[in-house]
């Protein structure tokens, strides 16, 4: 049975898995939870102490017990995060308590400017960073002293210095007394005193295990993975799937902005400067400029350490998942840039995710907001560089699950969480589809809370104790987000686009973010994926193509970037020879960094490339268009698929304020039929020698399949040409309930006109539904729809009591020809609005509180 027919006779597989909130509550408050996240179509569970007051102890085990007895009648599957709180990297606190020696290292420097000539200068090194009345760091170990001219005796950015002139004066410090004693030369020099400190920039992690040292990531293991094993191992590939990682990073700093050359402790382990391969005297310019000396030094300490944090902290997780029959999965921090950083991030989106089984993202905090593909005010530090939410985050995850298969296939975000009250069905519906047609098919909805309500920890929270008014309509949004994300399993991604990955060409210095190219493609329809010099590594070159576990890419984009890694030359020159198109975005890169000695390759590869400006990137590839569409459609996005011999596409308009409408040209032929997911039904299409009329609202998507055989069990869809437009009542009888009085509707709001009810006195901050109600008298009719226009939020009809069905956002058009009769009939329209106008704590002032009520118009379309 093809996965479409089993979707079609609704045997869909789960693939959403909601946070649940452990903080230690009564059984009964917990057992009701897991029926109302069951109800809500969830059929899974992530757990998570937020904290749990007896993580891995005798009342953690008792709440586990019974979610897990409650979770198996259900037939539920269970992911666990996988420490007391977030971030993973605590290990219940056991580190710092039993284990300080496992506590992370940094890498520091300090400078000290002087001028000369000067005999005997001294300089006290004792107090290395602080201010001066702070006390010495006791816990500094001095590697280093260095000693180099700087470039001019004028101001200029970053100080720089002459990097041939860099000399190692260590042994002119008295060790004892950390005094140093040196004849400074005529001129302007600086001294560096580099060190390994315990004293790290980001509080938050201060306690933490250092993920460079395998032995600190066992003692996570012992204290948090082996004691579940212990209890569970019975369920452990059965009932329990995964251990879910949330948010590991280096924490050698704190924020998004954390590049290699910024002034920052460096993620460090004792020794490593014997392994980096980069002369010792050089390491002050991890953080000072030199000339362009510096992009090497910087290249070869990144390589080292994201590979060592995948060696030691990933890979060690990995392998003891999969040696205990479960997934390793979870997300680090990429916000804003900072997959490919320290600080936040873990340097290298891909090895860090390298040993997982599912490719993981997260989009919380108003990361991505509906129409905002820009940079745009959020709960996150600094804002959101909405152009990196829109067009990277996502295809980052996707393109590590097609390109690695380790993972099968399979991409996650972790979504919804810390955006306010504010946020409802309609923008998680919008978001979903985001996620969807960039390749993610799991979602870890954040998140489900039996903390007494309100909580004011990362809202919305989905059921909050029957407070929220939408959550009756919550299996309508889990059925369809289901229904989508199983038909983008287990088949293939067909992008023939490979997109290079910029972290090697952020390292060493001047590059362009990943976002802007990958802009230009989405917004050409372009199927691509991003690649990561590692997999590229991987590719086996053949006539006109690369190819990484399985996926075939004819197209090599690069980013700009000044300094290219010298190890893929060779290959890449293999792929121009073999006719893989190379394409470099504005200008050819001018170095590379890991061979100085290859820049006359490096020469002979440009050579072979084409330069492009990145806009025109779109008009370079236009061949390799998903689909052609008669006019420019920036805010269409297509997202394609191939399995069971079926080539599906999946449009969505990402525009919140305006229609597209065009025409397809498809590039594959057969049989074209259109799937909605919302109603689970499959509609036949016209069209006109491969041509495709088609029309999308704001948030509405749509799949498009294409079979080389004829599917059973489409219908024709409605045609509405040459009806009517029949006359509505003017006055209507206006009623509010709560979440808990409904369906007894028990205020009458003072207002008989369709139109938003919050303008009327006393119901300003109302969250709930409101109902309006009339009589329409209609003759003899064929058929019947009608349409609301715009509405805030959720909407379902009423014809005489039954319900014509629910719409979460645009469009709001309801097929009522099957309910309504000759003579009179009663028409219900109820509008559910969200709990952001009633609670207003600081996450829900990053998204507007929007109106209540019907926007309109408001039509009735009959066909006699």
């Amino acid at each position: 049975m093809s996965r479409l027919n089993q979707i079609i006779r609704q045997e869909v597989q789960n693939y959403l898995y909601p946070f649940f909130w452990q903080h230690g509550e009564k059984h009964e408050i917990l057992s009701h939870y897991i029926e109302k996240i069951a109800a809500s179509g969830m059929k899974g569970l992530c757990i998570e102490a937020r904290p749990h007051p007896e993580f891995v102890q005798d009342g953690w085990w008792r709440d586990l017990d019974l979610i897990l007895a409650q979770a198996k009648k259900r037939g539920m599957k269970l992911w666990i995060l996988d420490d007391s709180h977030f971030p993973t990297g605590f290990a219940n606190g056991k580190v710092k308590e039993c284990y300080p020696e496992y506590l992370k290292w940094y890498l520091d420097m300090r400078r000290y400017d002087v001028q000369g000539p000067m005999t005997q200068a001294r300089i006290d090194l004792k107090l290395l960073k602080g201010r001066p009345w702070d006390k010495p760091d006791k816990t500094a170990q001095i590697i280093g002293v260095y000693l180099a001219k700087r470039s001019t005796q004028e101001t200029v950015p970053g100080d720089p210095i002459e990097a041939d002139t860099l000399v190692d004066i260590t042994a002119q410090m008295q060790m004892d007394s950390q005094l140093l004693t040196l004849d400074v030369p005529a001129g302007a020099y600086s001294i560096f005193v580099v060190f390994q400190t315990r004293k790290g920039a980001e509080d938050a992690t201060k306690d933490y295990l250092n993920p460079l040292v395998k032995e600190a990531t066992q003692v996570l293991i012992d204290e948090v993975y082996e004691p579940h094993y212990a209890h569970y191992q019975d369920e452990f590939g059965k009932t329990i799937l995964g251990f879910f990682s949330d948010e590991p990073r280096f924490g050698n700093a704190k924020g998004t902005e954390c590049a290699i050359g910024c002034e920052m402790p460096l993620p460090w382990r004792t020794g490593l400067e014997q392994e980096l391969g980069i002369e010792q005297r050089l390491l002050p310019l991890l953080w000072t400029a030199a000339n362009g000396r510096e992009a090497d030094v910087r290249f070869q300490y990144m390589d080292v350490i994201t590979k060592l944090y995948n060696e030691n902290f990933t890979k060690v997780l990995g392998d003891w998942c999969k040696a205990h029959g479960v997934w390793y999965l979870g997300h680090n921090i990429e916000d804003n840039g900072a997959h490919a950083r320290l600080g936040y991030g873990a340097g290298h989106y891909f090895r860090a995710q390298q040993d997982m089984d599912v490719a993981g993202i997260d989009v919380i905090g108003t990361q991505i907001v509906p129409g905002m593909n820009y940079h745009h005010d959020a709960f996150n530090t600094g804002g959101s560089n909405g152009e990196f939410y829109h067009y990277a985050l996502a295809k980052l995850a996707s393109s590590a699950a097609h390109l690695d298969a380790k993972k099968g296939g399979r991409a996650m975000c972790e979504a919804f969480g810390a955006y306010g009250w504010n946020e409802g069905l309609k923008t998680m519906k919008w978001i979903s589809d985001h996620l969807i047609v960039r390749g993610i098919n799991y979602i870890v909805p954040h998140a489900f809370d039996p903390k007494k309500f309100p909580d004011w920890d990362c809202p919305p929270h989905f059921y909050a104790h029957g407070h929220n008014p939408q959550f009756r309509y919550f299996p309508v949004f889990s059925n369809y987000v289901n229904r989508m994300m199983n038909l983008f399993q287990h088949g293939k991604h067909p992008a023939k686009v490979g997109l290079f990955y910029p972290a090697e060409l952020e390292w060493a210095g001047a590059s362009m973010p990943v976002e802007k190219p990958a802009r230009v493609l989405t917004e050409n329809q372009i199927s691509f994926d991003i690649v990561s010099r590692d997999y590229l590594k991987t590719a086996e070159v053949q006539d006109g193509a690369y190819i990484i576990n399985g996926q075939r890419l004819e197209v090599l984009v690069f980013p700009y970037g000044k300094y290219l890694p010298a190890d893929i030359l060779p290959l890449l020159c293999r792929m121009a020879e073999a006719g893989v198109q190379l394409i470099f975005t504005e200008q050819a890169p001018e170095h590379t960094v890991g061979d100085v000695g290859a820049e006359a390759s490096l020469q002979l590869l440009t050579e072979k490339g084409a330069i492009v400006p990145c806009k025109l990137l779109g008009q370079a590839l236009a061949d390799y268009r998903a689909l052609e569409t008669d006019t420019q459609q920036p805010d269409l996005v297509v997202g394609e698929y191939i399995r069971d011999e079926k080539h599906y596409y999946m449009l969505f308009n990402e525009n919140v304020g305006t229609d597209i409408e065009t025409v397809l040209t498809l590039n594959s032929n057969g049989y074209v039929y259109r799937y909605d997911a919302l109603s689970d039904t499959l509609y036949t299409v016209m069209q006109e020698e491969s041509r495709i009329a088609i029309s999308l609202q704001p948030y509405e998507s749509m799949i498009l399949i294409v079979s080389k055989e004829a599917l059973d069990g489409a219908v024709p869809p409605v045609k509405m040409d040459n009806w009517e437009m029949a006359a509505l009542p003017e006055h209507w009888q206006v009623q509010f309930a709560d979440s808990f009085s409904y369906p007894v509707f028990h205020e009458t709001v003072p207002t008989n006109q369709l139109g938003f009810i919050h303008q009327c006195a006393g119901f300003e901050q109302k969250a709930g539904t409101v109902q309006f109600k009339t009589e329409v008298e209609l003759d003899t009719v064929k058929g019947a729809v009608l349409t609301l226009g715009e509405a805030h939020e959720t909407a379902e009809v009423f014809i005489n009591g039954s319900s014509a069905g629910i719409r979460l956002c645009r469009p709001y058009t309801f097929d009522i020809g099957k309910l309504v009769k000759p003579g009179k009939n009663e028409l219900t329209i109820e509008v559910t609005n969200t709990l952001g106008t009633v609670l207003r704590e600081p996450m829900s002032h990053y998204l507007v509180i929007e109106p209540f009520g019907v926007e309109g118009p408001v039509c009735l379309y009959v066909k006699k």
